[in-house]
């Protein structure tokens, strides 16, 4: 095998490795506080594996949503109503949500 080859081998192996360490990092940082917002738990999961979290849903527009995760732009707006909703119920988000 030439340099070459192995060179290509190489960061095939670390581009495989980078993206398995990522994976690994969305899933370890998956925001259980989802699971309180009353949307199915198919969206929460996509969401968690988007690596969303209560904040970012509602620091973003439900456009963005829609955007990063290529769904329709309605279920986004259910998706931050039911978020600002809880989140409006609660009065520490981060201690009480």
């Amino acid at each position: 095998m030439d340099n070459c080859s192995k060179g290509v081998i190489n960061n095939v192996e670390a581009k495989l490795l980078l993206a398995t360490i990522v994976k690994a990092n969305i899933e370890n940082t998956k925001d259980e506080r989802l699971e309180l917002v009353d949307i199915s738990k198919g969206l929460i999961d996509i969401l968690q594996n988007a690596g969303f979290t209560i904040e970012k849903i509602l620091d973003n527009e439900p456009y963005h949503i829609a955007k990063t995760l290529g769904i329709d732009g309605y279920v986004c707006e259910i998706i931050y109503n039911e978020t600002k909703k809880r989140a409006a119920t609660s009065s520490n988000i981060n201690s009480n949500f």
